[in-house]
């Protein structure tokens, strides 16, 4: 088959080809489309056989429901029973957009569009070029992204082309997808409106109109033994060809993880990272997913990426993950479908006590920063204003803390840290390694099994201290021989 690409030049407005690409929507074949999420590729909502089409050019199972594209609430009124009015809340705010509503379907709808369901996925877009074609086409669109099945979702017009040239019939090329993600699916169907998938449409975003939100409890799994609801829930999404993980967790940790997948690993490997893992990976192929606090940028990098690791041959991905919160929920709900469920996890969240003299609380306000900015609870025994306090009180107070399992691991400073050190350390079970160097915090962990880490306010500069805080953190206790030796040292 010859595929037609049509071109949208910059600031075009009026395109003179959309009547014959609607005229081939209309005629039962396939055109790919741009939207504000990802690349759609459409057909005659209405007719079996220009569906069966798209299952087949996808190489999609039919199980997977499609969503439906629609211009005006006309055309919504035609395929379902009833709009509540969870539903018009929705539609009000957030339609034209990256919404799409799960409500009853009506008889018009074929069963192979709903995968036998007796509800139907309906989303207005609000790209123009998808509206125009909606609207030329004159009926509804059914329209999973534009590429096989199981691949990466398309964001740019050359993403169609590579995996659907031949396959269909037209491909309308434009600019890159505004988000980068599909569309956030949301059941309006109960009493309580559910989200099926996440998506440009946050849970955040959603609770501005509805008292309540919930989220379906299958989007942590990867499993393929239930019948999807939605688009994006059963199968294995967006992976690359590369063996993909994904890791969650402190900065320390994230860093740790990676430079053991460069150790351990064979063959060509990437890191996806955002600017700040980034910068304490300098050794590593890494590329870039923006700033961590903007899982936007991410968002809209992801697909991209991954197509370049299958264009390189990349073998394996490590990508780092982010607080499923905002946009960050769509973000990690894609890289664990893409990673096949592959998550590495930080064993739990860390909760840290930290304390200081006068001498040490300028580096302690740094280093509570830090471990804050990196998503740690850190619990503070002052001093709170550098005023003038007894080191042996705040190095007992924190050991205290310790020994009562209050938080994992203490962090002390004083001038030296000498002082406040020996004062922990005469609390039993307390083990405070007193360092300045990274190699010594990682050997204080990994032979010594310390809990309690002391530093110099006047002798460790803030740089160097936050390195010897990450390596400490991320190391573990190698036990064997080591454990034999520590239960010496507690007699």
């Amino acid at each position: 088959m010859k595929t037609k690409l049509f071109m949208i030049e910059e600031n075009q407005q009026e395109y003179n080809w959309m009547d014959e690409a609607a005229m081939m929507i209309r005629n039962g074949s396939l055109v790919a489309f741009p939207t504000e999420t990802v690349y759609g590729l459409g057909a005659n909502a209405l007719d079996p056989e220009a569906i069966a089409k798209i299952y087949q050019a996808k190489g999609r199972p039919s199980d997977n429901p499609l969503i439906v594209h629609v211009a005006n609430l006309s055309m919504v009124e035609e395929l379902v029973t009833e709009i509540s009015s969870q539903a018009r809340k929705a539609m009000k705010r957030f339609w034209p957009g990256p919404l799409t509503l799960v409500m009853p379907r009506s008889m018009r709808v074929p069963d192979c569009v709903t995968a036998g369901l007796d509800t139907v996925a309906i989303r207005m877009p609000s790209h123009p070029v998808a509206i125009a074609l909606i609207d030329a086409a004159g009926l509804p669109i059914a329209a999973p992204s534009a590429n096989r099945s199981g691949r990466p979702s398309p964001t740019k017009g050359e993403h169609v082309v590579e995996d659907l040239d031949g396959l269909i019939a037209g491909i309308i090329i434009g600019p890159e997808s505004q988000f980068g993600v599909e569309s956030t699916v949301l059941d309006v169907t109960g009493a309580v409106p559910e989200i099926l998938r996440p998506g440009g449409v946050t849970r955040e975003m959603l609770l501005e109109i509805y008292s309540e939100v919930r989220v379906d409890p299958a989007l942590e799994s990867v499993r393929e033994d239930r019948k999807p609801k939605s688009p994006g829930q059963k199968y294995r999404h967006y992976a690359p060809k590369a063996k993909m993980a994904v890791v969650q967790g402190s900065l320390a940790f994230k860093r740790e993880v990676a430079l053991r997948r460069l150790n351990d690993s064979q063959g060509r490997g990437v890191v996806l990272a955002s600017d700040e893992l980034a910068q304490e990976l300098p050794d590593l192929d890494v590329w870039n997913l923006g700033a961590w606090a903007h899982p936007e940028i991410a968002a809209n990098r992801l697909f991209d990426l991954l197509r370049m690791c299958d264009a390189r041959k990349i073998e394996w991905i490590l990508a780092e993950g982010y607080r499923e919160e905002g946009l960050g929920a769509a973000l990690m709900n894609r890289m664990r479908k893409a990673a096949g469920g592959h998550v590495i996890k930080e064993e739990k969240e860390m909760k840290l006590a930290i304390g200081s003299d006068h001498g040490g609380y300028e580096l302690k306000e740094f280093i509570k920063s830090k471990l804050v900015e990196t998503g740690h609870e850190v619990v503070d025994y002052g001093t709170f204003n550098g005023e003038s306090v007894d080191y042996p009180d705040v190095g007992r107070e924190v050991a205290l803390a310790i020994k009562a399992e209050k938080a994992r691991y203490g962090i002390i400073f004083c001038g030296t840290g000498i002082g406040i050190s020996l004062a922990a350390n005469k609390v039993e079970g307390i083990r405070c390694a007193l360092v300045s160097e990274e190699f010594s915090a990682r050997m204080s962990r990994a032979h010594n099994n310390a809990n309690m880490l002391a530093m110099g306010g006047r002798t460790v500069g803030p740089e160097l201290a936050w390195s010897i805080m990450q390596a400490f953190l991320a190391t573990e206790f190698e036990g064997g021989r080591h454990a034999r030796r520590v239960a010496k040292i507690e007699g």
